[in-house]
């Protein structure tokens, strides 16, 4: 019997260790996550997140963004390099120099902001960092943001369908297949993101089905005002 408990023991152990194995052995970004086994500068599309500043201070009022002399509708969120299934993450550990970084507040809105976009997104570009900045202006600069966005007085609830047409209507180069409306969960969502998928030369082009996980799937949203 003695014997028999320590067999049983053993093979116990032994199942643990190849568990664990398995497990440390598993290849990062198997699924559509992100990815850290990816080379700096291979990647398939951009996408161009846009973040309804508003609803982002709701949740996040200390924030520098949210207590500065100016407010904001629509901040650049980043502009990711994007697979057709999953997307690269943290492919170097290089720095944003603070020239760089101070030169991006007036579309990125606060410095750590910066500086995560960078060292998540950004080094997977295989861009230098000045060079990554100067494309996400590039990439800002290709989309007009509709006039009712602009500086809203009043909170307002929509579809997140007529987000994205307004967007559309604003933007006529633009295809129904190449922007994602992302709004927050919970019983009253919240507008969160409109993001724009475009090619490696900022041109638009469809988004793949992973980046569309992130559709809105709420009837309305809620958009609440630029104070």
């Amino acid at each position: 019997m003695a014997r028999s408990m320590r067999n049983l023991r053993l093979a116990c152990a032994i199942g643990a260790v190849v568990l664990a194995t398995l497990a440390a052995g598993r290849a990062p970004g198997r699924s559509h996550h992100g990815q850290t086994d990816h080379t700096a500068g291979e990647f398939d599309y951009y996408l161009l997140s846009l973040s309804w500043s508003p609803a982002y201070c709701l949740d996040s009022p200390t924030s520098s963004q949210c207590n500065g002399s100016r407010a904001y509708g629509f901040v650049v969120h980043g502009l990711w390099p994007q697979n057709e299934r999953g997307w690269p993450e943290r492919c170097a550990t290089t720095r944003v120099p603070e020239a760089v970084a101070t030169g991006m507040l007036d579309l990125m809105p606060a410095r750590g902001l910066i500086y995560h976009e960078w060292s998540t997104h950004g080094t997977c570009s295989g861009l230098e960092p000045a060079d990554y900045f100067r494309l996400v202006r590039t990439a800002r600069a290709t989309i007009k943001v509709p006039e009712e966005f602009a500086r809203p007085g009043a909170t307002v609830e929509r579809e997140p369908r007529a987000v994205a047409e307004s967007f559309l209507r604003a933007n006529p180069r633009l295809g129904p297949d190449s922007i994602i409306v992302d709004c927050s969960g919970g019983n009253a969502p919240r507008l969160r993101e409109v993001r724009i998928c475009l090619d490696r030369d900022l041109a638009p082009r469809a988004c793949g089905d992973d980046a569309r996980r992130a559709s809105c799937r709420a009837p309305s949203v809620i958009v609440p005002p630029v104070r």
